[in-house]
């Protein structure tokens, strides 16, 4: 069995699953549900997640995770323009 293949779609699952939250969240306009606290610990531990991948070289892991933390970065950035104060 090929655990990369699993691995890339787990991946997958998990750094897509937020593309419908955000076009929901540009649609409309509307973040009052997500918790600054919540996407702050998110980032920090997405972060820490490609900090892992680069030091062991994982393409998986690395993109996977730079695209997650490229989506919930977004998400903050349209939190704070959309419903303003942090």
């Amino acid at each position: 069995m090929n655990w990369e293949i699993i691995g890339f779609i787990g991946a997958a699952c998990t750094t897509f699953c937020f593309i419908p939250q955000l076009y929901k969240a540009y649609k409309t306009k509307k973040l009052e549900d997500f918790a600054y606290p919540y996407l702050a610990v998110l980032a920090v531990g997405i972060l820490g997640w490609l900090i892992y991948g680069l030091s062991i070289s994982d393409r998986v892991v690395i993109s996977a995770n730079a695209l997650t933390l490229l989506f919930v970065l977004t998400l903050i950035g349209m939190k704070y323009h959309y419903n303003g104060k942090i």
